[in-house]
């Protein structure tokens, strides 16, 4: 039977204030009661507090919030009071449990002893010993010896077990759990179930990675056994990142997919965060770093060359170009090239590494020499590791005596960042990479980047804070006579530049509070009267000094430093992002410098979010947020990718104003590049020798808006629509033009149709003649043959050369054609869900007409699948299993004609089947089909034997369609 209102947990609570717009979509879009979890990710500021108390009101039941520390909880409490009409509606108490009670997880998580994964896995262990045959006693002692006397096996062992039960730990049975859980949490949990709470509010649910997921797992299943809904509503500012899969996987299975996410620019737009821009800075390696990393690659090739070059290396890659007969006998009388194109269709990927790798080491051998040429391009570095890491698997790790060898390989790839395994080569960070993300030239942008702000407008507003990730890096290579990277390395030289010291800078870690030597009394005093205990200046020799406060937190200095901040004694700190990440909140700094080497959307979000709050002291404050981005110059032919994909990642999960427009809102490089930065760029990457990265920087400088602007630009209060595309762009070139689509048919049907329409104009002409109706020459009647077939195939040519001039002012009619063939062939193969194919667009960019942008809508799962589809399309061709001859339209004409045509260009006409359709020959031939609906006349080709070589070749000489400055974002509004 209903309860009446007042009866109802919550009913009678009540906000009388205004929703923001995007607070009451997320109400309007997820329904009350809902059967699964409620996931909701919005940005610092935005409002969860009151977001996720009105979707428990709503829900109607007892409700408890856990929260990952005492802070957050008071936050918690204060909103809580505001909305319940009587205090003790609310409570923080475990032993009294109110209609709404806020803990954090800590409370619920302890356990007796070790880590809950640990112990059960200690025990799944003990089981299986027991099932091998041993006694519980004998195993369980076993175990113990091992973890003392072999401690590396022990933990192996551990943590084996511990990953495969985070795979299943939302189906273990509450007893194995509660085994584990200390008596006081376990009795916690008992009262939670029996008060009747049923809803559990997860506040930065982004924590629920490992054990603290498992417990609240564990209690939602209780409440479920005892009859409630176990309804979990998880709040993050930021998801975790699926790099650690085991934990990702976690958190996914307890909270599934976002049902909403809140993007920063709704919430800049109605005021409630700082309008700001992102900005790049683009530095080189020192001269002592690029020495290192011209002698590392060197090393490299020169150990895979050593490798391989040896007999037995050789023999590896004679045997896999010249395989044995079907019958497993080598067949000496047949064709050295009929025996390549066999190798070529059973293993064309690794086929074609050994034929580039031994013309490389052995350019006299035999094989080497008689190899084509044509079909092969240059040997890479990938190249070199493909066929090191099959020759080490099939000659060295199935040899027994062949140890030695694999060890030395395997340890020698280690020094680079490269790791073999018996699953084969994954690369790591390798030293050019942690040189170059962590290089000394890095701490010198920093101080070029503040001295270009109090160059600003706004100099005497400007509160900075630079974060690195260490406050002392452990790897030294490539950074010989230099200090190790780091806080203290980049604050010593803040300390040491005249314009960035009379900014007062201060550095934080855990361990140290370090201010200038000038500076040190005059801090130590303020930081005195803050803390309410002496601050004491230490002893030394040169500019800096460290300050000590004994018994006093990195909390408390944290926050002390803050408030030096605000007032303008402090205008530079300089931190670890461990400290100065999540959880640190400073109104008042308005500019970040980001030095730190990570790109998931968690860390990056987390680290801008510093910078975004509203500063009371200054109502117009712009935030400006600084990347720095070291690259190997362009005059350098050693090629490392690692820094600008890096970049792309960190601003692939950001949000803001387009460089070029800024009346749009892009994620991507675009809202951090103008277009002429990012051309320069590319210049640089792809070793334009003219080329420079001090161009770059100048680009930057002249196209750097005041704050000013940046505040007029975001046009605060205005109305918007929270609507988000992905959209890929491609352009037009002189060795990739747009894909038109009949050209070719022309060029092949045109003689045939010439031939008929010239023998039956001649044919009824004789027919008159003979009958006596018309009076005709022989010679006049071949010319009224040939003047009538020439109008006649010209007559049925006509609708295909006005579809071709069609295409050639309408490119974006064929991309817009060509992203449907995508949608429908990934919608055939499983991969996408129903989708309005109106919210897939094509466009001509007015600003840049070379430029289409192919906009995609629809949800964010399928967006992200069509525009990985698409960008792999439209990408430099790599090793598909299947190219698409997209001019291939002669079928049915005179035979030389057509060949003649098949022939004209065809390295611009072979694109790569994407893999998500390409796996399946099913899935390609219903994408070709499609693309002749859409587009038109193509063919599939599969990637075997020579003719495979040929065709693979040919696609790589094409230039990639897609727009190299930006060719993936994302538009919001």
């Amino acid at each position: 039977m209903d309860l009446p209102a007042d009866a109802v947990p919550l009913a009678s609570w009540r906000f009388t204030g205004t929703l923001r717009t995007y607070q009451a979509e997320v109400l309007s879009r997820l329904t009350p009661s809902a059967d699964g979890p409620l996931h909701v990710v919005a940005p610092p500021g935005s409002g969860k507090t009151l977001l996720g108390l009105l979707l428990a009101a709503r829900e109607g039941h007892r409700t408890l919030v856990l929260t990952p520390t005492n802070t957050i909880r008071r936050q918690w409490l204060r909103a809580a009071r505001e909305l319940a009409p009587q205090p003790d509606a609310v409570s923080d108490d475990p032993a009294r449990l109110a209609d709404l009670t806020v803990l954090t997880y800590q409370l619920l998580s302890v356990t007796g002893d070790g880590s809950p994964f640990e112990d059960l896995a200690r025990a799944e262990w003990v089981d299986e010993l027991v099932a091998a045959g041993r006694s519980e006693v004998d195993a369980a002692t076993w175990l113990a010896e091992l973890a003392v006397d072999n401690t590396s096996a022990y933990r192996s062992g551990i943590r084996r077990r511990v990953r495969r039960l985070r795979g299943r730990f939302a189906r273990q049975r509450p007893d194995e759990l509660a085994s584990v859980l200390h008596p006081n949490a376990v009795a916690l949990m008992d009262s939670i179930v029996d008060a009747g709470i049923q809803t559990i509010v997860l506040d930065e649910c982004h924590h629920l990675l490992d054990h603290w997921a498992l417990v609240v797992a564990y209690l939602a299943g209780r409440i479920r056994e005892s009859g409630g809904t176990g309804l979990l509503i998880g709040l993050t500012a930021t998801l975790p990142s699926p790099d650690d899969e085991a934990e990702f996987e976690n958190y996914d299975q307890l909270l599934g997919a976002v049902d909403y996410e809140v993007p920063t620019p709704a919430v800049v737009k109605e005021g409630h965060l700082a309008p700001y821009r992102d900005h790049v800075w683009f530095t080189e390696p020192t001269p002592a770093e690029a020495t290192f990393i011209r002698r590392h690659e060197a090393l490299l090739h020169e150990l895979m060359l050593q490798v391989l070059s040896t007999p037995d290396g050789l023999s590896f890659m004679e045997e896999q170009l010249q395989p044995r007969g079907d019958g497993g006998d080598a067949v000496t009388d047949e064709d050295p090239l009929v025996r390549l194109d066999r190798a070529l269709s059973e293993d064309f990927a690794l086929t074609r590494s050994c034929a580039v790798v031994l013309r490389e080491i052995a350019p006299q051998h035999p094989l080497a020499i008689a190899l084509p040429a044509a079909l092969f391009d240059r040997c890479t570095t990938d190249d070199l590791l493909s066929v090191l890491a099959r020759f080490a698997h099939t000659r060295l790790l199935a040899d027994p005596d062949a140890g030695a060898q694999w060890e030395y390989v395997r340890r020698s790839l280690a020094d680079f960042g490269y790791h073999l395994t018996d699953r084969g080569i994954r690369r790591g960070r390798n030293p050019v990479e942690t040189t170059l993300a962590y290089s000394a030239a890095k701490d010198h942008a920093a101080v070029d980047i503040l001295r270009l702000e109090l160059d600003g407008a706004d100099a005497d507003r400007i509160r900075a804070v630079v974060v690195t990730d260490f406050v002392v890096h452990g790897n030294h290579r490539g950074q010989a006579g230099d200090d190790a990277a780091g806080a203290l390395r980049v604050f010593d030289l803040l300390a040491h530049d005249q314009a960035t010291a009379a900014m007062r800078p201060v550095l934080i870690t855990a361990e140290h509070l370090r201010v200038r030597d000038g500076d040190a009394s005059t801090i130590a005093a303020a930081l005195t009267e803050l803390l309410g205990t002496q601050v004491e200046v230490s002893d030394g020799v040169g500019a800096v000094r460290d300050l000590r406060a004994p018994k006093v937190g990195s909390g408390r200095i944290v926050a002390a430093v803050s408030e030096l901040i605000r007032r303008g004694e402090v205008r530079v700190l300089v931190g670890t992002r461990g400290l100065l990440g999540e959880g640190w909140d400073c109104p008042s700094v308005n500019t970040l410098i980001d030095l730190t080497a990570v790109a998931t959307s968690a860390a990056t979000q987390q680290l801008r979010g510093r910078t975004l709050r509203l500063d009371p002291a200054w109502p117009q404050k712009v935030a400006h947020n600084w990347s720095v981005a070291c690259l190997i110059p362009a005059d350098v032919v050693l090629d490392d990718l690692a820094e600008p994909r890096r970049l792309r990642r960190k601003h692939s999960h950001l949000w803001g104003l387009d460089a070029d427009d800024p009346t749009r809102i892009v994620a991507g490089l675009e809202h951090a590049l103008t277009t002429e930065a990012a051309e320069a760029l590319e210049r640089v990457l792809g070793k334009d020798r003219t080329a420079t990265i001090e161009d770059l920087n100048r680009i930057t400088i002249s196209a750097l808006p005041p704050r000013a602007q940046t505040h007029v630009d975001w046009r605060i209060g205005h109305p918007y629509v929270p609507r988000e595309r992905d959209v890929v762009s491609v352009r037009d070139s002189r060795r990739a033009p747009p894909l038109f689509r009949t050209a070719p048919a022309i060029a092949a049907r045109a003689p045939m149709r010439l031939l008929l329409g010239g023998l039956g104009v001649g044919t009824a002409t004789a027919m008159l003649s003979e009958w006596g109706l018309i009076s005709i020459e022989p010679a006049a009647g071949l010319g009224v043959a040939l003047v009538g077939g020439l109008l006649i195939a010209a007559s049925l040519s006509a609708p295909a050369f006005i579809r071709s001039l069609r295409d050639r002012a309408h490119p974006d009619a064929v991309y817009h054609g060509a992203a449907i063939a995508v949608v429908r062939g990934l919608r055939a193969a499983g991969r996408i869900g129903e989708l309005d194919e109106s919210t897939i667009t094509a466009r001509i960019e007015a600003a840049s007409p070379e430029r289409i942008r192919i906009e995609i809508g629809g949800s964010e799962t399928d967006r992200r699948i069509i525009a990985d589809a698409l960008e792999e399309l439209f990408a430099p061709v790599r090793t598909p299993r299947f190219l698409l001859r997209v001019d291939h339209g002669a079928s049915g004409g005179f035979w030389p004609t057509a060949w003649l045509a098949d022939r004209l260009s065809p390295g611009r006409t072979l694109l790569p089947v994407p893999r998500m359709l390409g796996r399946r020959r099913a899935d390609a031939e219903s994408f070709s089909e499609y693309w002749a609906q859409c587009v038109g006349g193509c063919s599939l080709r599969e990637l075997n034997g020579l003719e495979g070589a040929v065709l693979l070749r040919i696609a790589r000489t094409a230039q990639s369609r897609l727009d190299p400055t930006a060719p993936r974002t994302r538009i919001w509004g």
